[in-house]
């Protein structure tokens, strides 16, 4: 696992504002699968990451997929960014036509509901929790840096997590030079999907009468430290970047 990531609790709204850019190491193509799913009649894509092991006491929301359903059948949510309750981690509910009905399209949790009182499908609950960020809805393609190269990501905002779960480093310079972007963890390849999008943040501070320089790797940001020239802060923010 890439080393563990500082986070910094208070203020992460305006730092987050300030830098954008919360940084993944990623080549520049685009290395994660985009499935198609459903939300209130609509479609929607989503960042496919397959299931994430985490310890009880996260916030996650419910997603129904179908083991029987029709031709053209995609998972449904029933929230989305900028609504209360979303989250990008979810707990499957599988959901079965039943014997002797005729399986169709259910393009919303609402439709699937009423499909189950009306004895057309069940659901069961599982133990599953996948993360899936939703595309398309206002999310920002950032920069940031890792092993002194740009990389890029969807910043799909704060992620609750309970603690102990994993997460990967992300360094969020607060009074950086220009062109300053957040940075990765050195250890993260080109190309590399491996891993939970969950960035945990550090707070890192040139102190006052420190030459400032621009920072593009964790080597940089230990060597800095190490010298006395800025300060590592931890935080309690996580937030949800997929690699792009």
């Amino acid at each position: 696992m890439i080393r563990t990531l500082l986070l910094f609790a208070a203020g992460a709204v305006s730092l987050l504002a300030a830098h954008p850019s919360i940084a993944q190491a990623t080549p520049a193509a685009n290395t994660q699968p985009i499935v198609q799913g459903f939300y209130d009649g609509r479609a929607i894509r989503t960042f496919d990451f397959g299931p994430i092991k985490l310890k009880p006491g996260n916030e996650v929301a419910p997603i129904w997929r179908f083991t029987n359903g029709a031709a053209g059948q995609h998972d449904v949510i029933d929230v989305v960014p900028g609504e209360e309750g979303y989250t990008p981690l979810w707990q499957v509910r599988r959901v079965t036509w039943a014997a002797g009905k005729t399986p169709r399209v259910l393009g919303s949790a609402d439709a699937v509901r009423k499909a189950a009182a009306r004895g057309e499908v069940t659901i069961r609950a599982t133990a599953t929790i996948v993360n899936q960020p939703v595309l398309g809805l206002g999310q920002k393609r950032v920069t940031g840096f890792s092993a002194g190269r740009a990389v890029h990501y969807y910043d799909l905002g704060p992620a609750k997590v309970a603690p102990g779960n994993a997460v990967v480093p992300l360094y969020a310079v607060t009074n950086g030079v220009a062109g300053q972007h957040n940075v990765a963890g050195d250890t993260i390849a080109p190309g590399q999907t491996a891993y939970p999008p969950l960035w945990a943040i550090t707070k890192v501070t040139w102190k006052p009468g420190a030459k400032r320089q621009l920072l593009t790797s964790y080597a940089a940001i230990t060597s800095a430290a190490a010298a006395g020239r800025v300060t590592l802060t931890k935080t309690t923010l996580v937030v949800n970047c997929p690699l792009i």
